[in-house]
C-alpha cells in the first residue's frame, strides 16, 4: 500500500464517522453496537462485493439498519431489509429513527422473527448481518437458514462475536468448507461464503483497526460487552 492509498483510507474512514455520527445523528439511536462495527458495516454496504440483498437480521431500534441503509443508499445500491419481531414493543421507534433520518424508502420493514421470514423470501443475498438471539440454538438456526441464500463471495457479519455462543456457531461454520474469516471489527466478525472478493474492503478495516489501536491504546475505551 502507497503512501497516498493509505491516506485516501484514513479520509475515508474519518468521512463515515461525520457521517454517521453528524449528518445521520446515529447517537439518537440506542444500542450496544460500537462506531467500528457500524463503519464496517456502512462500507460493506456501501463497497461490498457483488449484486443481491442487504439482509438484516435482528435491528432492535434501527442503528444497525442506518448505517447498512446509509452506505447503500449513498452508493445507490439496494435496499436494506431489516427482519424483526420487535416483539419488545420497538417497532414504532425503530420506524421513527429510519424516518427521521432520511431513510424510510431504504429500509424495507418485515416484522417477523428469521424463520418466518426466510420462508417467504426467494432473492439472493450480498450482505447478511445477523444479531438476533445471542443463544447458541438460535445463532446456529440463523446460520442454517440463511446460509445457503448468499451469494458466492458475499458476505456474512455476526454481531456481538465476543459471546461464547456466537463464537462457537460462527467458528464452526468457518471451519467447514467454503467459509472464510475475514476480519473481526469491534463486536462483528465477518465471513466470506467461498472465495474472498472484498479484498479493498477488508484492506481498509485493517487500517481501521490499526488506528483504532494506536489512538485508543492507553485509553478506556470498551467497545464489547462480555
Amino acid at each position: 500500500m502507497t503512501v497516498i492509498q493509505f491516506f485516501r483510507i484514513v479520509f475515508d474512514i474519518c468521512f463515515v464517522f461525520v457521517f454517521l455520527k453528524i449528518f445521520k445523528r446515529i447517537d439518537a439511536a440506542e444500542s450496544n453496537t460500537g462506531y467500528s462495527d457500524l463503519q464496517a458495516l456502512f462500507l460493506a454496504a456501501r463497497d461490498g462485493w457483488g449484486r443481491g440483498e442487504i439482509v438484516e437480521i435482528g435491528s432492535y431500534k434501527g442503528r444497525s439498519t442506518i448505517a447498512l441503509a446509509s452506505g447503500s443508499k449513498l452508493a445507490l445500491r439496494e435496499k436494506v431489509l431489516s427482519i424483526d419481531p420487535h416483539s419488545g414493543g420497538t417497532l414504532e421507534v425503530f420506524r421513527r429513527n429510519i424516518a427521521e433520518r432520511g431513510l424510510a424508502d431504504y429500509v424495507i420493514t418485515e416484522v417477523a422473527t428469521s424463520e418466518q421470514a426466510c420462508k417467504g423470501f426467494n432473492g439472493a443475498v450480498r450482505l447478511l448481518f445477523i444479531d438476533g438471539l445471542h443463544d447458541y440454538k438460535s445463532v446456529k438456526q440463523d446460520i442454517q437458514l440463511w446460509k445457503d441464500r448468499v451469494i458466492e463471495g458475499g458476505l456474512m457479519a455476526f454481531h456481538d462475536y465476543n459471546y461464547s455462543t456466537v463464537y462457537q456457531a460462527v467458528k464452526e461454520l468457518t471451519d467447514s468448507p467454503g467459509y472464510v474469516f475475514e476480519a473481526e471489527v469491534g463486536c462483528t466478525a465477518f465471513v466470506s461464503k467461498g472465495k474472498s472478493q472484498n479484498q479493498d474492503l477488508f484492506e481498509t478495516i485493517r487500517v481501521f483497526n490499526i488506528l483504532k489501536r494506536i489512538l485508543f491504546a492507553s485509553t478506556m475505551v470498551v467497545e464489547c460487552r462480555k
